[in-house]
């Protein structure tokens, strides 16, 4: 239209040079042509606007099918994952049953997982490959961390050998079978008091020290890919020991650890948006 209109002036423009003035008639006409090509030219405006605004919504709309359908495929995901475990615990559970009847002894069989079977082999094999470092415990979907093996003494820098089995485990994490799930980080200590005024000065005592050392790792697994919505942190300091320690705040190295639990979505935390929409990236 504006092409059409500048040769239309052009043309004018012409017909004024060759030919001296142009009759009313002519001028009148060139009027209404210029009216009607600029009625024309706002008319395929305003449709290319609301064309444009008609697309940009079919696009949002598509794009919120898109995040439903991530979302569903993610819950489906998760809802298989859940079935598998409840089969492989039903099976090991049916045969201590036949046996049980059957007068047979019943068969040697391990603490029952909490995860599903996928993630569970992959843990355990994890465990195997780490043994001075990890343990892991499939009753509980969790994996043990022995803080004399990843930190220094005081410290909250975790080592390297640490930091290469974190990054292992974060490929687990990120998995198929695993994407679904939170990772809560939990540092515990002994109670060894905090005596030297350095180390006091960064962790004040072992609240601080079990905290910092949980958030030392999440930074690490974070580091190595795993989303930070889908991590969680902890410290409990001396309070929740797994070996008794020695008499007079002497301390037990059992008790200086960090715990990774793999726990499915919306337990033990409220529901989050940001996981689903980050999980569709």
């Amino acid at each position: 239209m504006k092409t059409a209109l500048r040769m239309l002036l052009v043309a004018l423009g012409a017909a004024t040079l060759l030919g001296g003035c142009v009759s009313k008639e002519e001028y009148d006409n060139a009027l209404a042509a210029n009216r009607r090509m600029r009625e024309q030219l706002d008319q395929s405006l305003a449709s290319r606007q609301e064309m444009s605004s008609q697309t940009g919504a079919l696009q949002a709309e598509i794009a919120s099918r898109d995040a439903t359908i991530a979302q569903l495929r993610q819950e489906a995901t998760i809802l298989e994952n859940q079935r598998t475990l409840w089969e492989t615990n039903f099976n090991a559970l049916k045969e201590k049953y036949d046996a049980a009847i059957s007068g047979k002894a019943p068969p040697e069989i391990g603490p029952i997982t909490v995860l599903p079977a996928p993630i569970d082999m992959a843990l355990a094999e994890f465990a195997r490959a780490n043994p001075d470092l990890v343990e892991y415990l499939r009753e509980y979907g969790m994996v043990k961390i022995k803080s004399d093996l990843t930190f220094a003494k005081g410290a909250t820098d975790v080592q390297p050998d640490a930091m290469k089995a974190l990054a292992k485990l974060v490929e687990i994490a990120n998995s198929e079978a695993a994407k679904g799930f939170h990772v809560y980080v939990a540092g515990h200590t002994d109670d060894i008091p905090i005596r030297k005024p350095d180390t006091r000065a960064k962790h004040p005592d072992n609240w601080y020290l079990s905290a910092h050392r949980a958030i030392a790792v999440k930074d690490v697994l974070e580091q190595a890919g795993l989303s930070p919505a889908r991590i969680g942190v902890v410290g409990f300091g001396e309070y929740h020991p797994v070996a008794p320690n020695r008499p007079n705040n002497k301390g037990n190295e059992a008790n200086r650890r960090v715990e990774i639990w793999i726990v499915p979505p919306n337990r033990l935390l409220t529901p989050a948006t940001a996981l689903s929409e980050d999980m569709e990236k």
